[in-house]
């Protein structure tokens, strides 16, 4: 009986080892190289946290955002406005809102990367964004192409 499940283990080793394959050569021929480092989007959002039981419960509200994009200058202007009051995000939790404690997250070319330049907020995490020289770098995938944008927020509307 042992020496029977040997085999079968013995059997499914070598099954599995003949049919799997390790591509090595030939991925560079196939893949696209994207050279893009341009933002496509930008837009904000506030986080807070809610009492539930004996843990906190993180709640987001995305912020309306007009966004004019200017490709050729590097541009980015922004004009945010707080939702009303609704739900978990009441007048008290809506009245916190500025531009000191807000998430700003942006599109970007396809499989680029952005980074802040100076004392820029990093993206996805709660930043001041009340600051007049915000700028940030964009990496195309082909890690060659580099862009800089500038961020200006042109106001925050309650």
């Amino acid at each position: 009986m042992k020496r029977l499940i040997f085999i079968k283990y013995l059997l499914m080793s070598l099954l599995c080892t003949c049919l799997s394959s390790c591509l090595t050569a030939g991925l560079d021929d196939d893949l696209p190289v994207y050279t893009e480092a341009e933002v496509t989007a930008f837009n904000f959002e506030y986080r807070w946290a809610i009492q539930e039981g004996i843990s906190e419960k993180m709640q987001v509200k995305t912020l309306t955002t007009k966004t004019l994009i200017n490709n050729e200058e590097g541009l980015i202007e922004c004009t945010i406005t707080v939702p009303k009051a609704s739900g978990t995000f009441t007048d008290e939790v809506r009245n916190q809102v500025s531009l000191s404690n807000i998430v700003g997250y942006a599109t970007i070319s396809t499989a680029a990367s952005i980074a802040p330049i100076g004392s820029a907020p990093v993206l996805g995490k709660v930043g001041d964004f009340s600051q007049s020289d915000l700028a940030y770098e964009v990496t195309a995938a082909d890690n060659k192409n580099k862009k800089q944008w500038r961020l200006v927020i042109t106001g925050l509307t309650k």
